[in-house]
């Protein structure tokens, strides 16, 4: 999922389960992992209508030249396979 803040800032949900939600936040310097609350996530972040494909490549490119945390790039690489399954599977 993409999402966007009050500051226009773009993250990928990684990982959500009901009481926490972990992002990747794109910003400068290195990517790293974001865990925040599910109600605080609600009332601060709104899903944008940005092809995900797209926006996990520009994730993965920033992480490549300037770094990305272990957990930041497994998480995205893991939203990259499952969008690929799920592309896979319709044909």
């Amino acid at each position: 999922m993409v999402v966007v803040n009050q500051h226009h800032e773009t993250a990928l949900v990684v990982r959500r389960d009901g009481k926490v939600v972990v992002l990747v936040r794109l910003s400068e310097g290195k990517l790293a992992c974001e865990r925040v609350d599910e109600i605080v996530f609600r009332d601060t972040w709104r899903e944008i209508p940005y092809p995900l494909p797209e926006t996990l490549e520009r994730f993965l490119e920033h992480g490549r030249i300037h770094g990305a945390t272990q957990e930041a790039l497994k998480g995205l690489t893991r939203l990259q396979e499952r969008d690929r399954a799920v592309i896979a599977s319709l044909f």
